[in-house]
């Protein structure tokens, strides 16, 4: 499975999908309602590669750093981060 990160509204939500089109499918199966206008788009290769606090099963902070990559590479097609 091949996934990609996606913004689905302005918030930011990220979710992961194989496509832009599966994103907007997903997100409307769990909030219902449509992706906010001008998405889903791509999460950029610089955005996955960023520098960010990682979190534990818990949802507390472990002091560690990852990437959004990290957390893609993790995942299966759904939420994968941001406001939920």
């Amino acid at each position: 499975m091949n996934l990609k990160a996606f913004y689905v509204d302005d918030m930011p939500t990220i979710y992961a999908a194989e496509s832009a089109e599966e994103a907007e499918r997903l997100y409307e199966e769990d909030v219902g309602d449509p992706c906010d206008e001008g998405y889903p788009r791509e999460v950029s290769e610089t955005e996955l590669d960023r520098s960010i606090p990682d979190f534990g099963e818990d949802e507390l902070p472990t002091g560690e750093m990852t990437t959004m990559r990290a957390w893609l590479e993790e995942s299966s097609p759904g939420f994968l981060c941001g406001a939920e």
